[in-house]
């Protein structure tokens, strides 16, 4: 091979080295800004991906039919800390029982048209009831009033008072307790572990029962022992059979333990019932042939007449629990049956179509609703005129703030610190508020509204809110919220505080009210295709990312109840607007999560003033170095470069310190003041300012130039490489410092992105998508200003070291 071929080759290596090298390099950025536009389940996916579903034009949703029927709640992690403060007032009725709830178990939607299909589980549109046969149902309604007197004890409580009068309630509330509680007692981990707990009971307890009903006492003679004993061996042995029947039950249980699903299937069901009822017949055959047994000894002795009673009832209870518990799954075999075959008719369609209001189209209905809203008109004048699409998904807080604002003013002619005045009031309407909840008193309720919109006197709340408390069961808290609210009583006329106590309920129910509006007018989706049995769908927690996320389907004349046990089916689609809005949805988020605006140009003025200051004070301490002569120079700068090997972690106490004797702890001298001195830049700056002939100093100084003029006409124009590289340097390292900024600042309108950046982060874990998002749009101009000036950072570097 030549020579020429071997350079060739060489240099062929090299560049496929270099390349391959840059392109590892790039890997991690390109991952970050990649992942900067994923979706947040797409974040940890296994495999990883590239590409990301905010791209695509749609994409199927994961959903899951809610069977649980929840009350009255508010889902606190979408709140502000106003709106948490008033939480109570945003509590509206509990679901009704007409509507269907379908979970979205994915990343959020924020826009675009949603398609939802009610399946049944063979794939055709999902199955209902609305006539039933009425007479088969008061059948189980007779089974059931004679199943509440004998239940087992841990569903005792919630099976008893159910609503027979109506089918559709009856059926969800007991199928709640059965299978949609996550201990419901259909559940296969809870059905496997209580049976076979009660088999183990019902073998222990029989034996238990033979051997205490006829133990041996001192006052027996010997022909009771004799018959005692022998009815005993005679007992155990016709128990054998029996008893590892059950033992072998118990082994067979585990089988139910797995299955397709959590929930004991209906045939599964009807197969444990069938084997119980056969295992309790002959537990009670066997019972019969000891209690013969036992009416053949009291023939030979008539004392064996009290232990052969005790034995009786020792056998009946010993299968109580088990028999209770077959009585139960027969009912909800039968139940479970009727409800089956009840459904005769299907969906006229199995999808619904709706699109997602955008904020102009919520903010113009929200508009123009405020007429029926029951509040006074300077707040409906406010909200009209301070509503706008860009914040009216804030409206509720808007609405709070301007309550807020005024209330405080009016209490200020009394109160030095109107703000725990109002705090307060609100704990107390919040007590108020969720105590009526938990009570259930319709008319507990009407007598408290009633007493708030009249002149009730201040003893007068008091002794109602103390009945609130008895009816809720909060006795104990009552006393804090009665002692607080006396406390601010003092301060003013009993009469004018009662004023402040019914104004502060009037003013919670009209935002109450108006919250319940806004949010059925901001989750309302528009449909376009829906079947007829289906009324409105609500798509609720639509106006924050985080927290719950579910579509509210409202029936027409239909019990949301046949069917929860279907599936569904969600899609979303987007045009080509929507579609580059989801693209870049993370960066909007990510911008709007914290103040990055001041983040942005607290970075910028920071990074700008320190390059600048520590620019001017190298360029004189490196010309000093370089070309003037004076003692101890030499020394000097080697002492100079030896604080170069001080760890800058040393350095953070004793300049804190200093700081806080300055008093400029979260100012921005405390970021610039002690970084605007650089040993690195004046090295560097010096190096290059020695490659300047110092003929050229010479003739400017015969010329009459002055050191200072000579600086800064001369020296810094010719080392500008070498300028431009530390001032790039320089700027870089103030615009990624961190761990400088987090502890010298406190306010956010001080600090800078690095510690920005730390928002995404918690103890619960890192939005990774949108911290690489902000990391992004962080780096850029840092990416922007070098590739600016990589030619004179290339340049400094490579000529500071020539002579």
């Amino acid at each position: 091979m030549s020579n020429s071929s071997s350079k060739v080759i060489s240099k062929i290596f090299v560049y496929v080295l270099v390349i391959g090298g840059a392109f590892l390099m790039l890997i991690p950025f390109a991952w970050m800004v990649a992942t900067s536009f994923k979706a947040p389940s797409e974040v940890s996916s296994w495999p990883p991906v590239w590409t990301t579903k905010n791209a695509a034009s749609s994409f199927q949703f994961k959903t899951q039919i809610r069977q649980k029927s929840l009350t009255a709640s508010v889902d606190l992690s979408t709140l502000s800390l106003s709106e948490f403060r008033n939480f109570a007032a945003l509590i509206g009725e509990s679901v009704s029982y007409d509507t269907i709830i379908v979970n979205l178990n994915d990343d959020h939607i924020r826009r675009g048209e949603i398609e939802i299909q009610l399946l049944s589980r063979d794939g055709s549109p999902a199955r209902y009831a609305v006539e039933i046969d009425e007479a088969r149902f008061q059948g189980l309604i007779e089974k059931y009033e004679a199943l509440v007197e004998n239940l087992p004890a841990a569903y005792e409580k919630e099976l008893k008072g159910l609503p027979v009068e109506d089918v559709g309630r009856f059926l969800d509330r007991f199928f709640t307790v059965a299978v949609y509680n996550d201990n419901g007692f259909i559940r296969r981990v809870t059905l496997v572990t209580t049976l076979k707990m009660q088999y183990n009971t019902l073998i222990e307890r029989l034996k238990q029962g033979i051997e205490n009903s006829l133990k041996e006492l001192p006052v027996d003679s010997e022909l009771t022992k004799e018959l005692k004993k022998r009815l005993v061996e005679n007992s155990l042995e016709l128990l054998a059979g029996p008893v590892a029947g059950f033992e072998k039950t118990v082994i067979e249980l585990d089988s139910y333990r797995t299955g397709a699903t959590g929930v004991t299937s209906l045939e599964e069901i009807e197969k444990l019932v069938s084997n119980l009822v056969v295992d309790l017949s002959r537990m009670e055959e066997v019972s019969k042939s000891i209690m013969k047994l036992a009416a053949e000894a009291i023939e030979s002795d008539s004392k064996l007449a009290l232990p052969a009673r005790q034995l009786e009832r020792a056998l009946e209870a010993a299968g109580t629990g088990l028999k209770q518990w077959a009585d139960l799954l027969g009912f909800y075999a039968k139940l479970r049956r009727f409800y089956e075959d009840s459904q005769t008719l299907s969906l006229a369609s199995a999808s619904i179509v709706g699109r997602i209001r955008t904020d102009r189209e919520v903010h113009e209905l929200v508009v123009s609703s405020l007429d029926t809203l029951n509040a006074g008109k300077d707040i409906k004048d406010h909200l009209a005129s301070t509503l706008s699409p860009s914040n009216i998904r804030n409206a509720v807080t808007i609405l709070i703030n301007y309550l807020d604002r005024d209330f405080n003013r009016s209490l200020g002619p009394y109160y030095v610190n109107t703000q725990v005045v109002l705090e307060t009031l609100n704990d107390a309407m919040n007590f108020i508020r969720t105590s009526l909840i938990v009570a259930g008193d319709r008319s507990l309720d009407q007598r408290v509204r009633s007493s708030m919109s009249a002149e009730t006197s201040y003893e007068a709340i008091k002794s109602l809110i103390r009945d609130v408390a008895s009816a809720s069961g909060q006795t104990i808290t009552v006393g804090s919220i009665l002692a607080s609210l006396d406390r601010h009583a003092r301060n003013v006329d009993s009469d004018v505080f009662a004023g402040f106590i019914r104004r502060r309920w009037e003013e919670t129910s009209v935002v109450g009210a108006f919250s319940r509006m806004h949010s059925d007018i901001f989750t309302e989706l528009d449909l376009s295709i829906k079947p007829a049995e289906v009324e409105k769908v609500y798509f609720r927690g639509l106006t924050s990312p985080s927290g719950a996320k579910s579509f509210e389907i409202k029936l027409r004349g239909i019990s949301a109840v046949w069917l929860k046990d279907d599936m569904a089916a969600g899609k979303a689609n987007f045009n080509l607007s929507e579609t580059f809005k989801n693209f870049f949805q993370n960066y909007i988020t990510a911008w709007n999560a914290a103040p990055f605006g001041t983040y942005y140009f607290n970075t910028v003025f920071v990074a700008i003033v320190t390059t600048f200051l520590e620019i001017i004070f190298a360029a004189m301490a490196a010309f000093a170095f370089a070309k003037l002569e004076f003692f101890g120079k030499n020394l000097i700068f080697t002492l100079f470069l030896a604080t170069m090997m001080v760890p800058g972690e040393v350095l953070l106490v004793p300049n804190f310190v200093t700081l806080t004797a300055l008093g400029w702890i979260d100012t921005y001298y405390a970021l610039i003041v002690p970084w605007v001195v650089s040993v690195f830049a004046i090295f560097l700056m010096r190096q290059h300012f020695m490659t300047i002939p110092n003929e050229l100093y010479d003739a400017a100084m015969i010329d009459g130039l002055t050191k200072w003029r000579f600086l800064w006409t001369i020296m810094v124009p010719l080392a500008k490489p070498a300028v431009i590289t530390g001032a790039l340097l320089k700027f870089v390292g103030s615009w990624n410092s961190f761990l400088w900024v987090l502890i010298v600042t406190k306010s956010p309108e001080i600090r800078t992105l690095p510690v920005g950046l730390q928002n995404f982060s918690s103890a619960a874990g890192s939005d990774y998508h949108l911290l690489m998002a902000a990391a992004t749009f962080s780096v850029i101009p840092v990416i922007a200003l070098f590739l600016l000036t990589q030619k004179y950072f290339i340049a400094g570097i490579a000529r500071s070291g020539l002579k």
